[in-house]
């Protein structure tokens, strides 16, 4: 697949649902699973028949031994790898992999279960070499830093009574690219209660235009920066749903009000008003929403975000019953090397150092401490801490 397409396919959604009225979307659902509920031969019937108890022995055999489990993920990395290889794309730059003409002794067992899989009748089982025009290699938005479910560490929950507060909505959060403005990336993803305000979606949500330090001044002139060991609250955002422009509310002229100005001043044709609410003061259940239709969020002065809904849901009885909004997803942050070594990470961002070819110069550890300090005292020399990050 060519990849400015495979670029533009990734940074679309849809197609869109209906307009949803979340309090009555919540009051035909529940007596639409007290209806469903009542029958408990059909559920009887449909468990039977999605049963996999015939082969889940077999299943966890091969799982639960570690040579043939190894080499069912050897098998899967051999097939990837020469699909990668096949692209016209990759193997201009790279290598084919020749990985999947290798030899090597394979053990009784190992043959038996070869010789099971090759058997299996299904045409799509294996991956065929048309396949390649649909794969590409990881990128940085299919890891997830979330070894677990995170809970929110704020009292963000909303009361457990009411039928708003039986409604999970699922969103999704993505920004633009540095290299590119027109392509979209994941950034994370969120479950939250319809009974829950817009404000607590915003307040969840992570980005690192808010994890700048706080300037140190004096007499009026930036001398440092207070080293930060996470994000801290923005000062503010705008989010536009349905041509309505919800402010923070935080100013007497917040983001939306300024929103609207500029609009104005340039003539905008766009139709976008100001809501009568705040983001803290605006449930989700009372504003319509649509599935699959970016909803456009800006803060921190240019920093935009496109909020997607990718699901409207009951609560299930296994569902968390406090914690939300709920963080299911977040994408790992990109490092910055360091300009000297070009190996580690920065942890240092230099500003005003003649020594250094860049102002500022993102440096580690090691090779600022190689440099020492500077030896002209008339030099300004700020030394700016970089965020640091933790896996949760």
């Amino acid at each position: 697949m060519n990849q400015r397409i495979e670029y533009a396919l990734a940074s679309e959604f849809g197609p869109s649902s209906e307009i949803i009225d979340l309090k009555k979307f919540a009051s035909e659902a529940i007596a639409l699973s007290h209806s469903v509920q009542n029958l408990q031969a059909d559920q009887v019937s449909i468990a039977q028949e999605c049963s996999v108890a015939d082969i889940q022995s077999s299943l966890t055999s091969v799982w639960n031994s570690p040579m043939l489990s190894a080499y069912l993920y050897r098998s899967h990395d051999i097939a990837i790898a020469s699909l990668h290889g096949s692209t016209s794309r990759l193997a201009k730059t790279r290598k084919k992999s020749a990985v999947a003409s290798e030899l090597y002794k394979e053990l009784e067992d190992v043959q038996r279960l070869r010789a099971n899989l090759d058997s299996i009748p299904l045409a799509s089982w294996k991956l065929m070499s048309d396949a390649a025009l649909f794969t590409r290699p990881p990128r940085n938005a299919d890891y997830n830093t979330l070894t677990a479910i995170k809970t929110s560490d704020t009292d963000m929950d909303a009361p457990s009574d009411g039928i708003d507060s039986q409604v999970l909505i699922t969103f999704t959060s993505h920004f633009k690219v540095q290299w590119r403005s027109s392509v979209l990336s994941k950034s994370s993803q969120h479950i939250l209660m319809a009974s829950q305000t817009l404000g607590d979606l915003f307040e969840v949500m992570p980005c690192v235009s808010n994890e700048c330090p706080e300037e140190l001044l004096e007499h009026g002139k930036v001398v440092g920066y207070k080293e930060t060991n996470g994000m801290h609250g923005s000062s503010g955002c705008v989010i536009v749903i349905n041509g309505l422009a919800y402010g923070d509310g935080l100013n007497e002229e917040d983001y939306a009000d300024k929103l609207i100005q500029h609009l104005k001043i340039t003539k905008s044709t766009s139709a976008i008003k100001k809501a009568r609410t705040t983001i803290h003061d605006t449930p989700l259940s009372s504003v319509s929403l649509q599935i699959n239709v970016p909803y456009w969020l800006l803060h921190q002065g240019n920093c935009e975000h496109f909020i997607v809904i990718d699901q409207i849901r009951l609560k299930h009885s296994k569902d968390p019953v406090t914690g939300y909004p709920l963080t299911l997803y977040q994408a790992p942050a990109s490092l910055d090397l360091c300009q000297a070594c070009t190996r580690i990470p920065a942890v240092w961002s230099i500003v005003g150092d003649v020594r250094l070819e860049a102002s500022p110069c993102l440096l580690c550890g090691p090779c600022w401490q190689s440099m020492g300090e500077p030896t002209n005292e008339d030099e300004e020399v700020l030394v700016l801490p970089l965020p640091k990050y933790k896996l949760w």
